[in-house]
This record gives structure tokens, C-alpha cells and sequence, in this order.
């Protein structure tokens, strides 16, 4: 990452801060041994040091020449006298949304603002480059860096007692402290998104927001059926929720359901509250195809054949559900009905025990629910999943 800007200090001189370069290998060193013996607060000593020039200087390249770490270098009147920086805690999905900050200053400098002024450009840094949070460790007798990370938004989140072992001192404490990054983690509301069925509308999510009432519940019109279409619609609204929202979960209704599991969207989900989901279309449409006295040789050499009440058989659905077995992994809980008339019982087991969903069955219950006691059914399993 590439770094410049120009700070005035408490004393009317200005500094410099520029991301370190290859050319600066000598000068950080330099800088590194001088910091290392002017204090007790940083991590080694000076004479545990094994840098070197050259590996300062591919070092320094390395910083410059990446998207999500930096080395910044302050200066005074030319003369190099702090350095901060970034780095990423791991590449793997799992840490790559952390990195670590680290400083050291001169000591005939500290007091005039330096410190700050590197810590609110590797702020800067971190949140372009993309992380959520930042971190750091801080001796605890450090009152005057504690008072700077606390006043620039870090918060303590644990404590080494034995986290050092100091020459001088003996054991120094270490305090754990994070800066959150990621507006998301701020926010204070949460987002539903409602998914209705086959021939609903969006207007049905007005029923859910009493039961999620912290929440902003939404529902989505999507277009047309198709989980290819459809797909994309849902993958962009949650996408978009994932951004402007804490967290985001959803409920599917039927063939809503059906295609949020083909949305690509399960990693993106808090929960997902699934009301007598479609979850085996294939069988579904060969039930239709053989109501219909349809071949596959048939469907496939015609590609669509309509059939009574505006509904089509698709050669491309069939082959589609076919190729794109449902993958999905966010946390679930399904409501299905006893008599439902689409879904077998045994079907719907096996796919709560293949992914690890809580089912739960409504006796007497239908596949649409609509009568007063089956919204009640419904509403409290609602509230009991939520808890």
C-alpha cells in the first residue's frame, strides 16, 4: 500500500508520513535499533535483533507492493523518527478480516503528536485495505499509548498478566485491545428478509415484523420462478442487506425457500426459517410430467409444454434442478406441515438430517398456512426458533 500525507505538530514543525520503500531499508533499521533501546514497552531488545539492511529493504517492498499492509514512516525535517504499520493477522477466510497494528517513535519526539498522526493513518489504511477490525497489545503500564488507543475508538478485550517478561521490571501485563472497522459491526439493527410462495406477494412480511420487532423486516418481489433468475434477484438483495445491516436472516416461504437454496446465500444468513419448503423440485415436476402424460424425451425435444392454470413443464428446470443439488449450510429451522400434499414426510426429514436443520411438524398442519390456528402454530414456532 502507498501512504502520503503532511501533519503539523504541537510544536508548528511539520511531518511527513510516507509509506516506507525499498530505498528506506537503512534509515528503518536504524530507526527500529534506536526505538528498541530507548524502551521497555516494545516487544524484543536490540540485541535480539537479527534484521538486516537487505531484509529491511524487501521488507519495505513487500509493504509497498501489497493491497492490505503498510509500513508508514514519519519524518521531521527529513529525519526518520516513527513507524507504524499494518499486517494481516492470516490470508485463510477465518482471519483475513483481522490485522495487527504495531508503532514505535523516537523518544526526543514523543509528545508532539507523531503517535497519533501514525495511528490514525494506519486506521485509515486498514479500512481502505478492507478489514473489520484492528488490533493491537499494549504493556499496561503504557498509561500514555492506552490513553491515545482508547481515545482514537480501542477498546480492551483481555489481559495478559505474564504477557511480557521485562529485563528491568520483571512480568509486564499485556492489554489486549480492537478497533472495529467494519460499519456493519456498529450498526444497531438487524434485517429479515421474507420470501413468499407461489402466487404471494412482498406485502406478506407485513405478519413477521410484530414477531421481529428489534428488526427490519423486508420482503422481495422476485421475478418469475426460475432459480437461475430468481437466484440472482435474492443473492443481491441479501448482499445488499449484508452491507447496510448487523446481520441478516431470512424466512422462505415454499417455493421462496426452494429458491434462496439456489441464491448462493447461506454464508451470508444469521438464521434461515424455512415454512413448508420446496426442497425436491425434481420430483416434483415428474409428478407433473406424469399427471400430464409427458415423456422427458418429450419435454426435452419441446422444451417448455404448457399445462392447465398457467403452469408450463420446463426441459431447462428439470435439467437444472437435476445439475444443481442444493448446498447449504447457514444455521436452519423448517415448519412443515403434516398433511402437506407437496412434500413428503420422509423427504423433508432427510433433508433436515442432511443439513442439520431443526424440524418441526405441525399436526394437521397444510401446506399453506392460512387458518387461524395454523398462523398461531406458525407464529409461535417463530418465537420459540428466534429465542
Amino acid at each position: 500500500m502507498q501512504y502520503l500525507r503532511t501533519v503539523k505538530l504541537k510544536d508548528g514543525r511539520e511531518c511527513v508520513l510516507r509509506n516506507g520503500t525499498e530505498a528506506d531499508g537503512q534509515a528503518v533499521l536504524d530507526l527500529f535499533n534506536l526505538t528498541h533501546e530507548q524502551s521497555d514497552f516494545l516487544a524484543s531488545y536490540r540485541d535480539e535483533s537479527t534484521h538486516t539492511v537487505e531484509g529491511e529493504a524487501v521488507f519495505l517492498k513487500k509493504k509497498t507492493e501489497s493491497g492490505n499492509e503498510i509500513e508508514i514512516l514519519a519524518e521531521v525535517d527529513g529525519i526518520p523518527v516513527g513507524l507504524a504499520g499494518i499486517s494481516c493477522v492470516g490470508p485463510k477466510c477465518k482471519l483475513r478480516h483481522r490485522a495487527e497494528f504495531g508503532i514505535s517513535i523516537d523518544k526526543a519526539y514523543w509528545g508532539l503528536g507523531i503517535g497519533r498522526a501514525l495511528t490514525e493513518a494506519c486506521i485509515e489504511c486498514a479500512k481502505a485495505a478492507g478489514y473489520a477490525q484492528l488490533e493491537l497489545s499494549v504493556v499496561a503500564d503504557n498509561a500514555p499509548a492506552i490513553a491515545l488507543y482508547e481515545s482514537v475508538g480501542f477498546c480492551e478485550y483481555g489481559r495478559n498478566p505474564m504477557g511480557f517478561r521485562s529485563r528491568k521490571t520483571g512480568w509486564q501485563a499485556l492489554i489486549d485491545m480492537r478497533l472495529v472497522l467494519d460499519e456493519r459491526v456498529n450498526k444497531q439493527r438487524d434485517a429479515v428478509l421474507f420470501l413468499h410462495g407461489l402466487g404471494g406477494s412482498a406485502a406478506e412480511a407485513e405478519h413477521y415484523r410484530p414477531l421481529f420487532p428489534d428488526c427490519e423486516v423486508i420482503g422481495l418481489d422476485y421475478h418469475g420462478i426460475e432459480p437461475w433468475t430468481a437466484g440472482q434477484e435474492i443473492f443481491d438483495t441479501v448482499l445488499e442487506l449484508f452491507d447496510e445491516y448487523r446481520s441478516v436472516s431470512l424466512i422462505g416461504y415454499s417455493i421462496g425457500a426452494f429458491l434462496a437454496m439456489h441464491a448462493s446465500v447461506d454464508g451470508l444468513l444469521k438464521k434461515a426459517y424455512l415454512i413448508s419448503p420446496v426442497v425436491d423440485m425434481e420430483s416434483i415436476i415428474l409428478a407433473l410430467m406424469a399427471q400430464a402424460g409427458v415423456t422427458e424425451d418429450a419435454l426435452r425435444e419441446r422444451g417448455t409444454i404448457p399445462l392447465e392454470g398457467g403452469v408450463a413443464l420446463s426441459w431447462e428446470y428439470l435439467d437444472y434442478v437435476r445439475t444443481h443439488p442444493v448446498e447449504w449450510n447457514a444455521p436452519t429451522a423448517i415448519l412443515y406441515a403434516e398433511r402437506d400434499d407437496i412434500t413428503p414426510r420422509e423427504t423433508i426429514g432427510d433433508f433436515a438430517d442432511a443439513h442439520g436443520a431443526d424440524l418441526t411438524v405441525m399436526p394437521g398442519g397444510e401446506h399453506w398456512f392460512h387458518t387461524e390456528e395454523q398462523m398461531r402454530f406458525l407464529d409461535d414456532w417463530l418465537l420459540k426458533e428466534r429465542d
